[in-house]
């Protein structure tokens, strides 16, 4: 397995359009209202997804698991599963309250499967016992949302990297995704951060977007985007410069926006909405609360835009993303950072590991691996 794994020191600088909206942590969740799980299957595939999850304090079941997934799919997994419980011994007990020791490190399968599932309960279902992969719940102006249901709420960037990194990732595609596709659908991504820098200066200028349009035909022509949401680009330049006025506003009396709700909801009513580009109240809510929220925006164009490539490039990288209940990108991922710890001298603690490779699939938001850690220490005291 290890000889799949590459090292992936890029993947927080590609997926700045994610990270940026998970800066202020918790503060991203007070405005709206718990998301519906996304359903990831039929019946089995959810008694799947709940026994991996339970299991997963025993390496050999890991292991199995995971490449039986890749072998035969998620149908034909749960006599595996069972077998796997016949077979599995107890882990060794440890006494209450200790913090783990060296002594005590789980091999590097059975880390990577835990350090997984603990970061998919903090993206996806915090506080409880078990990821709940499901797309980011925020509105966006491009219509469509920034994540995709992958336990890590995983962008088009973020996928992009890990997919290109990983050949049996390229081949769980139907047909398997091809480096020249990828790099294609990369591209894309590129040229939505330069159209969307062209727009927001144009828009300071008075530049009207008709005459954009006319002028920008080979940059719109890179992203894959219409004229029409060009347009629309122009019209959240004025809504988010009316967001961050009101952000702003509000600074002036309540220094702590985290004690500024009354305030908050009265200038998200404020918004006409006709100004509002199709985002819902409590979406303007959280983008006034947090400024970084508003980079979910950005990956959400980069969505769309790979979404209108030719052959499918879209739907079939969202396929890999998605499968094996959402963990498909997290596995080989966690696992090439996991064995970058592991290969340390002296080779760190069970808590400095899982927080370092915690912090590393959001580098932006402070305190996120300890986050990540206490939930460890709760599922694996």
């Amino acid at each position: 397995m290890s000889q799949t794994h590459t090292s992936h020191d890029r993947l927080p600088e590609l997926d700045n359009p994610k990270r940026a909206r998970h800066q202020a942590g918790e503060e991203r969740h007070q405005d709206l209202l718990p998301a519906t799980v996304e359903a990831t299957g039929a019946a089995a595939q959810a008694s799947i997804a709940q026994r991996t999850w339970t299991h997963l304090d025993s390496s050999a079941r890991a292991r199995g698991v995971l490449a039986h997934q890749q072998m035969h799919g998620n149908a034909s997994t749960t006599q595996q599963i069972q077998t796997l419980d016949l077979q599995r011994q107890a882990a060794p007990a440890q006494a209450p309250g200790a913090a783990p020791t060296n002594d005590t490190l789980p091999d590097a399968d059975d880390l990577t499967a835990r350090i997984a599932r603990c970061i998919g309960i903090w993206e996806t279902n915090r506080g409880k016992d078990n990821p709940a992969p499901k797309e980011s719940a925020l509105d966006t102006v491009a219509g469509v949302h920034a994540s995709m249901a992958t336990i890590e709420q995983a962008t088009m960037p973020y996928a992009i990297a890990a997919i290109k990194g990983h050949k049996e990732l390229r081949d769980k595609a139907d047909p398997p995704l091809t480096i020249k596709e990828l790099n294609a659908a990369e591209a894309r991504c590129t040229a939505v951060v330069t159209l969307l820098k062209a727009v927001s200066d144009a828009s300071a200028k008075g530049t009207q977007p008709d005459d954009f349009i006319q002028q920008n035909t080979a940059a719109i022509t890179a992203t894959g985007l219409s004229n029409d949401d060009v347009k629309t680009m122009f019209e959240a330049v004025t809504l988010k410069a009316t967001i961050d006025a009101a952000r702003a506003e509000i600074k002036k009396k309540k220094t702590d926006l985290k004690k500024a709700n009354p305030e908050i909801t009265q200038a998200a009513k404020d918004i006409p909405e006709a100004d509002r580009v199709g985002l819902g109240e409590a979406s303007l809510k959280s983008y006034i609360r947090t400024a970084a929220n508003w980079g979910e925006n950005r990956a959400a164009w980069q969505r769309k835009a790979v979404a209108a490539m030719p052959d499918n490039v879209g739907a079939r990288i969202e396929a890999v993303s998605v499968s094996d209940n959402g963990t498909a990108l997290a596995i080989p991922v966690i696992r090439s950072r996991v064995d970058a710890q592991l290969a340390k001298k002296p080779q760190p603690t069970a808590q400095e590991i899982v927080k370092a490779v915690a912090q590393q699939n959001n580098p932006n938001e402070q305190g996120y691996g300890q986050h990540v850690w206490e939930t460890y220490q709760r599922l694996y005291p």
